[in-house]
């Protein structure tokens, strides 16, 4: 779904004379006010390349996107309380109860996500956890109700 909207997104990026990629974003004007609170969001997935598409799904909504750094503690980052949202895949090593409760105390909003597990499989995880969730493959404008709602 999302990624057939990539290629024709990337070559819109492309300076074919410089053949350099320009990352373009939203004004914070042109973002909705209730958005533009939400800042960062903070995305753990096993995979780079599925970290890298969610982070452009949180941009495409005009929100920051965070990834843990190699020397940065998972719970020093969310202790600092600067997080909206922690995109979690619910199949990552550090996601647990504890951990989703000290999300939640932080202030933040934890979604669980899959990219390999059926929809079935993700929601009943996130019901028993008390949040929200989404599977892969999908579409920005789904992704964008996961950090709204």
């Amino acid at each position: 779904m999302f990624l057939e909207y990539l290629p024709g997104a990337v070559a819109a990026l492309v300076d074919h004379r410089d053949r350099i990629l320009k990352v373009h974003k939203l004004p914070t004007s042109c973002v909705p006010s209730w958005l533009v609170s939400l800042g960062n969001v903070l995305i753990l997935a096993r995979e780079e390349i599925v970290a890298a598409l969610l982070g452009l799904m949180v941009e495409l909504r005009g929100l920051q996107p965070r990834f843990l750094g190699k020397e940065e503690s998972l719970e020093d980052v969310v202790a600092e309380g600067s997080l909206a949202a922690v995109v979690i895949d619910c199949d990552h090593p550090q996601c647990s109860e504890s951990f989703l409760e000290t999300v939640r105390h932080s202030g933040a909003v934890p979604i669980l996500f899959s990219p390999f597990r059926m929809q079935a499989e993700v929601r009943e995880v996130a019901a028993r956890h008390g949040t929200r969730s989404f599977t892969l493959p999908t579409d920005p404008d789904t992704f964008g109700r996961m950090l709204e709602a």
